[in-house]
């Protein structure tokens, strides 16, 4: 049960990865849980937290809030390589790869009716050539 439920995540989280809305809600989501787990560790009210989470995720760091017990300063430590390494790289490329992205290129349809006439001039040569080729 526990390999099936870790295996919707990380699904979930690959699908996530190609979509800058799912990518924000993930990021909301860590925002909130590190919040709740600063609140909770550090005993501090959860709209301080809430600042803390954010400053911390976004990079900014303050410091007017830090983490002194092991358990604030773990969930500090996850949070801030879990933004840094994984979840605003994502969004960072995702967002430039929205921006940058070919508007020129061929849809899935013109791909196809390309290679049909594509073939279709193959098969004209073919029948040329062996024209061609029977005339003496």
């Amino acid at each position: 049960m526990a390999d099936t439920s870790k295996k919707r995540l990380a699904d979930y989280l690959v699908r996530g990865a190609n979509s800058v809305g799912e990518l924000l809600a993930i990021y909301a989501g860590l925002v909130v849980f590190a919040a709740a787990g600063f609140a909770l560790f550090e005993g501090k009210s959860f709209g301080d937290a809430l600042w803390w989470s954010v400053v911390t995720t976004t990079t900014t760091g303050y410091g007017d809030i830090s983490p002194q017990t092991l358990g604030g300063r773990v969930m500090a430590g996850f949070v801030m390589l879990t933004a840094i390494l994984f979840v605003l790289p994502l969004l960072i490329g995702r967002i430039a790869m929205a921006m940058i992205e070919n508007r020129d290129a061929y849809t899935h349809e013109e791909q196809e009716a390309m290679k049909a006439e594509l073939a279709a001039i193959r098969a004209e040569l073919a029948r040329l050539n062996a024209d061609c080729g029977s005339k003496p």
